[in-house]
């Protein structure tokens, strides 16, 4: 997991010294390496600061920070391609860059042992018979089988392509004004430089492809899983078996190689099977779980880990130790929606004391409810609309996810220098998912539960039927966090009172983040979904106060 940022000139100004300010505000992805190119040179340190950005300038320029996870101390970005036409930044994992390497190297020279390094060889080798570089990235992602945001520099054209893995699990935003277009990571170190909000994605299996004159075109580069799917697998016992083998193969390439993991941990079902899986496959598993002291999660957490013998850490949150995280994580995650702050403090409490621990890779569960149909509201989608309507509707939870969750928890993680790991989000294991019958998972009327498949293999791993068929707490709800936001915004002075009719109006242009947030609430007890307007004003307050976000965000509604 690394840092990426990037800008270019419109009018030929040199743009060295703005990567330093940009990589400087998101300095904690990368402790491990840092590099810089511009006019065709490239630096590389140990360490930012020791970075000399006085020894370059050039209208386009990238920069890199690397967390070193695969490759050593030797492994800092950007890479050159053997005949020099490359430039490359990679921030994410290619689980299948052993078997690339070893049928490149007999005509390319691999100069550290990253993963990352495939990918400009790759490109190297398609663009030998064509100089398109969009066929180049095309056949390029076609091979990859990980997760990815890439920076590619064509020095033969001055070009450059953003370019996203097809799920989004690893984002990179850009802008543009009239002097430059700048990429990053995230969207602070856009604001660093002067953009302002609405600043874009690239979509997932999106190459975004930047012209020297600063003209941007779009394309799609690699096809989604989550389409319209034969159902193959109708009998339990079967769905079962494949489920297994899938999963089984999705950890095992995402574990290679460690010995010592994290997991981020609640207690439910999915983060379960993770963890004994993982426990199965790496020598030290620990468990960390954040929540307010007294909590169901924190309680059901702990009574897990005893009875499945895992090592569990807790980080029990008093009401006053909430109240004080709120600045600091709605200026991590980048946003101050309600329903994303609520999720976001339990997990920043974990990875925090995952950081403590000098854990450098967590694995989640996320993506086990959309696969398999976990939210309470599926089954009445089902009486209501039908499995046609639920099928919907679950395909498109799975394709916002790079929106709504992944990009929230890639920050928290990497704010604390960690890199984020999701088994559930496996290509093979999604599109495993669309054959299922949709029946064997969501049965309809009063079954809340859902997921049986997931389930069931639980119980076939080993895990009790009282733990894989526990009834389990949204998040913000198990955590504690929905209860406590309201009395923390009312001590405060925010209350039903306080909302305006115009406030209202205000958050009707809101964007709705989340399943629950955009129609699940329709099925269920709004008050449990929608966070009340005077809670989501509180936070409006707490962000206006942060001098390093951006406001403008809080009223873009387009998922662009």
């Amino acid at each position: 997991m690394c840092g990426i940022a990037g800008i270019l000139s419109k009018k030929n100004e040199n743009v060295v010294p703005m990567i330093e300010c940009m990589l400087s505000s998101m300095s904690t992805r990368g402790p491990d390496g840092a590099g810089i190119c511009a006019n065709k040179h490239v630096i590389r340190a140990d360490l930012l600061e020791d970075l000399r950005f006085d020894e370059l300038s050039g209208k386009s320029a990238l920069g890199h920070l690397r967390l070193a996870i695969v490759g050593g101390t030797c492994g800092q970005q950007p890479f050159r391609s053997c005949n020099g036409r490359f430039i490359v930044e990679h921030n994410g994992e290619i689980y299948n860059y052993k078997k690339i390497r070893n049928k490149l190297e007999k005509s390319h020279t691999f100069v550290t042992q990253s993963d990352s390094e495939v990918i400009v060889h790759l490109l190297e080798e398609y663009s030998k018979n064509s100089n398109d570089l969009l066929y180049a990235i095309k056949k390029t992602v076609s091979r990859l089988d990980g997760v990815y945001a890439i920076v590619i520099k064509d020095e033969e054209t001055g070009s450059i392509a953003l370019v996203r893995d097809i799920m989004g699990v690893r984002q990179i935003y850009y802008g543009e004004n009239n002097n430059l277009v700048a990429f990053a990571s995230e969207r602070k170190a856009l604001w660093k430089v002067g953009l302002k909000e609405p600043t874009q994605r690239v979509m997932p299996g999106q190459a975004v492809i930047i012209l020297p004159s600063g003209e941007i075109q779009k394309y799609i580069v690699a096809t989604s899983p989550v389409r319209p799917s034969k159902v193959v697998y109708k009998t339990l016992s079967l769905a079962i078996r494949k489920y297994q083998h899938a999963l089984i193969a999705s950890m095992k390439k995402r574990t290679q190689d460690f010995s010592r993991v994290g997991i981020i941990f609640s207690g439910g079902i999915d983060s379960v099977i993770i963890a004994w899986l993982a426990k199965k496959m790496v020598p030290e598993v620990i468990c960390y779980t954040g929540g307010v002291s007294g909590s169901n999660d924190i309680a059901f957490a702990r009574f897990v880990a005893k009875r499945l013998d895992l090592k569990l850490r807790v980080n029990e949150l008093s009401p006053e130790e909430v109240e004080q995280m709120l600045p600091e994580v709605i200026d991590t995650i980048e946003n101050n929606n309600a329903g994303q702050v609520e999720v976001a403090i339990p997990v920043y409490a974990a990875v925090k004391l995952a950081h403590e621990d000098g854990i450098n890779v967590m694995f989640s569960g996320q993506g086990a409810d959309e696969l398999f149909g976990g939210y309470p509201w599926y089954a009445n989608v089902v009486e209501i609309e039908g499995y046609q309507k639920l099928r919907h509707h679950m395909d498109q939870d799975l394709l916002l996810l790079y929106s709504e969750t992944l990009e929230r928890e890639d920050k928290i993680t990497m704010a604390h220098s960690i890199e984020m790991r999701e088994p559930f989000l496996d290509i093979n294991l999604i599109k495993l998912s669309m054959q299922i019958d949709l029946k064997l998972n969501v049965k309809g009327g009063s079954d809340k539960l859902g997921k049986h498949v997931h389930r069931k293999l639980a119980q076939k791993l080993g895990i009790s039927k009282s733990i894989a068929y526990r009834i389990k707490e949204a998040a913000q709800h198990g955590s504690g966090m929905h209860e406590i936001f309201d009395s923390i915004a009312k001590r405060h002075g925010f209350d039903e009172f306080t909302v305006s009719r115009d406030y209202l109006e205000v958050l009707k242009l809101r964007e709705k983040i989340g399943s629950s947030q955009r129609y699940g609430y329709l099925f269920e007890n709004e008050k449990m979904w929608i966070a009340e307007p005077h809670v989501q004003m509180y936070l409006d307050s707490i962000s206006k106060a942060l001098p390093t976000f951006e406001h403008s965000i809080l009223k873009v509604k387009s998922k662009k």
